[in-house]
C-alpha cells in the first residue's frame, strides 16, 4: 500500500520525518540526536507514487550513514503546485526559503544568472556529471556550472487515444501523423460514435507551456523557438504558426473538443474515464493510467505528436521537460545539500530505478548509468511504452525554451483569442509578433539568452 501525506495546512502539504526537529538557540532545527536539519521543499505534483518515493527516501537518508556521519538530516515539506509561488516568496522574504527545492528545468537558466541558485559543482562529485545524458547536459549546464541536478526527464506531448474507439470509426492510428490527420480523426469520430468530443485539446492557463511541443516542432524557426538564438527577435508571423492556429481554431469552431478544459493538462483523467477518446498528455499519462485506471490500459494507445507536416520519424516532435533539484543562492549549508542530492540522485542508480518502476516508467533517466541500469530491467525492457517513447521520442526531443515565461503567455493568449474570442488567425499573429519584439526590446532581451554559444 502506497503511503498518503497526511496533514494539509493551508494549501501546503507538510510530511514530517520520523525524527524530531525542534528548534534551538542559533536559530538552527536540530534533530533528537543533535542533527542540523536541512530543509528541503518539494511540489506535490499529480502523482501520489511521486510523493511516497520522496518521503520514503528522505526518510531513508535520515537513516543513513550519510546523514549520521554528516552531522545533518533533511526535513521535507511538500507545496502544492498553486500555492509554491507565493509561499516560496514569502519564506525568501523572511529567511526561511528551504535550502533545497524542487525546479523545472525551463526555469533554471535566468535564475541562475540571477543568483538565485547555487552552483553545484563544487558541491557533488564530478561524476555525477559526467554521468549525464548530453542532451541532459545541455539543458542543466548553464555557462559551464551545473545549478540543478536532474531528477528525471518527460516529453510534454504524446498523442493517446481510445482502440475502441478508432476501431469504431474505422480508423487506423497508423495513419494518425499530421495535424490534418488528428483534426479529421476527431471530426470522424464524434461522427462515427456516441462521443460528443473527438480529442482533448490543451486549453487555459497551462496552454503557454503545452504550446512548447507544438513550437518545437517548427523546422524553419528562428533557432531558439519564436526567438533567434540571441533572443534578439521573434517571429511568429508565419506559416507554421498560422497553420498551428487554425488547427485549434477548427476544433474549436466545429465543436471537437470541450470549450473549457474537463481535466487539468497534467492529468489523463477525460481519456481514462471515458469522456473523450483523444487526448494530448505528457509522458506521465501514462503512468496514471497504469495506477489508477488499469482496466482500460489495454483500450490505451498512443502515437508520437503529430506534426504540420506527418513527418513523424527521426525528428523532433515534443519539448523535453521535467525536474531536478536545486540549492538555495544563500544555503546556509550548501556541501550537506549537495552531500543529499547526491545521494538521493547523483550516486545508487536503485534509487532511481525504484522511481521509474512506482511511477510505471512513464518518467525517463536523465544519467546514462540510470538508462543503462532500466535496460537491464525485464519490467522496464519489456514496457512497451517506455520502448516507444526511449526509442521514437527522447533522441529528437527539444528542451523546453528558458526566456521569460511572458513569452509564452502572450502566444497562448493570442490563441485564445481566436480560438475562444473569433479573432482572425493572420492578423492576431501579425499583432503578437510585433508585441513580441517589443517586449524583446523593453526587457532588453537580446544578447541574455545563457545558452547562447557566440
Amino acid at each position: 500500500m502506497k503511503k498518503l501525506v497526511a496533514l494539509t495546512m493551508g494549501g501546503v502539504m507538510l510530511a514530517a520525518s520520523a525524527l524530531f526537529f525542534a528548534a534551538c538557540g542559533d536559530g538552527e532545527q536540530k534533530t533528537a540526536d543533535g542533527r542540523t536539519t536541512v530543509h528541503f521543499w518539494c511540489q506535490t505534483f499529480t502523482e501520489a507514487e511521486t510523493l511516497s518515493w520522496v518521503q520514503d527516501k528522505v526518510d531513508e537518508f535520515n537513516e543513513s550513514d550519510v546523514s549520521k556521519e554528516g552531522g545533518f538530516a533533511i526535513k521535507v515539506t511538500f507545496v502544492s503546485e498553486d500555492a509554491w509561488e507565493q509561499t516560496l516568496k514569502a519564506a525568501q522574504s523572511t529567511g526561511t526559503a528551504p535550502e533545497i527545492s524542487t525546479v523545472n528545468y525551463a526555469e533554471v537558466a535566468l535564475n541562475s544568472v540571477e543568483g538565485y541558485y547555487t552552483a553545484l559543482d563544487g558541491v557533488m562529485s564530478e561524476s555525477c556529471f559526467t554521468d549525464l545524458l548530453p542532451n541532459v547536459e545541455e539543458m542543466t549546464n548553464v555557462s559551464g556550472s551545473h545549478y540543478i541536478y536532474p531528477w528525471f526527464v518527460e516529453p510534454d506531448a504524446i498523442l493517446f487515444y481510445r482502440k475502441s474507439a478508432l476501431a469504431a470509426a474505422g480508423l487506423d492510428a497508423a495513419e494518425l501523423t499530421s495535424w490534418e490527420d488528428m483534426y479529421t480523426f476527431a471530426k470522424t469520430i464524434k461522427a462515427e460514435t456516441d462521443y460528443e468530443y473527438g480529442i482533448a485539446m490543451p486549453n487555459s492557463s497551462q496552454l503557454g507551456w503545452v504550446l512548447w511541443s507544438f513550437q518545437a516542432q517548427d523546422k524553419n524557426s528562428l533557432g531558439y523557438y519564436m526567438l533567434d538564438d540571441n533572443w534578439s527577435r521573434a517571429e511568429v508571423n508565419t506559416s507554421f504558426h498560422r497553420q498551428l492556429f487554425e488547427l485549434f481554431k477548427k476544433m474549436y469552431d466545429e465543436d471537437l473538443t470541450p470549450a473549457v478544459a474537463l481535466s487539468s493538462y497534467n492529468e489523463i483523467t477525460p481519456l481514462a474515464e471515458g469522456d473523450v477518446p483523444m487526448a494530448i498528455g505528457g509522458s506521465w499519462s501514462i503512468g496514471q493510467i497504469k495506477n489508477n485506471y488499469p482496466a482500460v490500459l489495454d483500450d490505451i494507445g498512443y502515437v508520437v505528436l503529430p506534426t504540420v507536416d506527418g513527418e513523424t520519424e527521426g525528428v523532433t516532435t515534443t519539448a523535453l521537460g521535467g525536474w531536478g533539484l536545486v540549492i538555495d543562492g544563500r544555503a546556509k549549508h550548501p556541501e550537506e545539500c549537495g552531500a543529499f542530492i547526491e545521494w538521493l540522485l547523483g550516486s545508487d542508480t536503485t534509487h532511481l530505478e525504484e522511481f521509474m518502476a512506482a511511477l510505471g516508467y512513464s518518467k525517463f533517466a536523465a544519467r546514462t548509468s540510470v538508462q543503462t541500469a532500466l535496460a537491464e530491467t525485464p519490467e522496464a525492457s519489456g514496457d512497451a511504452f517506455y520502448n516507444f517513447v526511449s526509442e521514437s521520442i527522447l533522441p529528437y526531443a527539444k528542451a523546453e525554451p528558458a526566456y521569460l515565461w511572458e513569452i509564452s503567455r502572450k502566444y497562448a493568449d493570442a490563441l485564445e483569442t481566436v480560438t475562444q474570442l473569433g479573432k482572425d488567425v493572420v492578423s492576431t499573429l501579425a499583432t503578437l509578433e510585433t508585441d513580441l519584439n517589443n517586449l524583446i526590446e523593453a526587457e532588453a532581451l537580446a544578447g541574455t539568452n545563457p545558452f547562447h554559444k557566440q
